[in-house]
């Protein structure tokens, strides 16, 4: 059985969509580097919804209960819910629009977005003492 919470086993997936996005990023896939950014904070929302005891499959759902209990409520800067919308925006144009590219700009600000949030939910999960400091 593994000793790690669930906390930190989502975190951990975070991170490795990071570290996936920044590979892509090198290898100038911006498509799929702004896909695996959205992702990395997609699963980073998942964790703090665990936190409430709310969890959800439907990106929609994990995104709307993220912004109704953590950014209307002021745990999270409303900025994030700016920031959550374009990675979502752009993730469908990386994995679904055959006519739109990410540019290099954009995957760029994409995984930086992606990398304040992953960092401030792992702030707000070792606050509450649901991470160890490997995570």
């Amino acid at each position: 059985m593994n000793d790690l919470s669930e906390y930190q086993l989502i975190v951990r997936k975070a991170i490795r969509s990071i570290d996936a996005a920044r590979r892509n990023f090198d290898d100038k896939d911006y498509d799929f580097a702004s896909s695996r950014a959205y992702y990395a904070a997609f699963y980073v929302m998942q964790a703090a919804l665990l936190t409430k005891g709310l969890s959800f499959s439907k990106h929609s759902a994990v995104i709307g209960a993220f912004n109704q209990h953590f950014i209307k409520t002021g745990v999270f800067s409303k900025i994030f819910s700016k920031l959550i919308s374009r990675l979502f925006r752009e993730r469908q144009i990386g994995d679904y629009d055959f006519y739109l590219s990410i540019t290099e700009n954009d995957a760029r600000e994409n995984i930086e977005a992606a990398e304040t949030i992953v960092k401030r939910v792992k702030t707000y999960l070792n606050e509450k003492k649901l991470l160890n400091q490997n995570t």
